[in-house]
């Protein structure tokens, strides 16, 4: 958590910075002829990821801005708005207790018996006690989630992240996630213990719906509001960077 403050600290004095005149005689900050900002230290360009379908994520990257003001936002802010706030944890609470088998599942893969019996305990408890997830009551008694992907999973057994990918719709991404999320999504359905998904698809896409706008409706992030033409590598460097924080947090557990 500490890293994670100080990555986030840096990254809006960064912001700060990039809305003055970028100078290059200290060869700390250039920009290329694409206008992309290049930031090194002593070991290299940190800003720099693989991104080698840029120009296709930047079209994505704007297209989401689109979407999300025109009608994410709009949806979502609605969402808030005309939900209690205890509805509104309630659905989040529901939607949460359904990752917990995959974060068992998770456990076993990485040979962690903590993940594994966490989740495992976690979903007996809110599926039953907490009214089919509903309620947290896991948490309540101290038995905090331990949240681990296929991704995650991916990452501990050695396998790189692959290219960048601006995904329409779900934002920033990498090739390991994306597949990871897709096989995740369509295992999810079979190993569903309580039966919340019917197999009709057009019911399922509108459960995954209000999931997503349940998501979505707790991030307070705005797209082109960081002030500074940076913002697409700021993004980036923030989300692989916090990936890398997961990771290296679940191999000390």
């Amino acid at each position: 958590m500490k890293k994670i403050v100080i990555i986030i600290i840096s990254i809006l004095v960064l912001t700060g910075c990039a809305n003055n005149e970028i100078k290059k005689n200290n060869n700390e900050i250039s920009t290329d002829t694409n206008f992309s900002l290049h930031l090194k230290n002593q070991k290299g360009s940190i800003m720099d990821a693989y991104d080698p379908l840029e120009p296709w994520n930047r079209r994505m990257y704007y297209l989401n801005y689109e979407l999300d003001k025109y009608l994410v936002l709009p949806v979502s802010n609605s969402y808030n708005f005309f939900l209690p706030h205890t509805a509104r944890t309630g659905i989040g609470n529901f939607f949460s207790n359904l990752h917990e088998p995959i974060n068992a599942i998770n456990g076993i893969l990485i040979l962690n018996s903590k993940v594994f019996f966490r989740g495992l305990g976690r979903f007996l408890i809110n599926t039953t006690v907490g009214v089919l997830g509903l309620v947290d009551v896991a948490t309540m008694i101290k038995l905090t989630p331990i949240n681990v992907s296929l991704n995650e999973t991916l990452a501990i057994y050695g396998v790189g992240k692959g290219p960048y990918l601006i995904i329409p719709f779900l934002g920033p991404s990498y090739l390991r996630k994306a597949t990871s999320d897709l096989i995740t999504f369509i295992i999810r359905m079979p190993l569903d213990p309580i039966n919340v998904y019917t197999g009709d698809l057009g019911e399922d896409i509108a459960i995954k719906s209000v999931e997503a706008i349940n998501f979505r409706s707790k991030i307070p992030f705005k797209y082109y509001s960081l002030g500074t033409p940076f913002e697409y590598e700021y993004i980036r460097l923030l989300y692989f960077t916090s990936s890398d924080l997961k990771v290296e947090s679940l191999r000390k557990k």
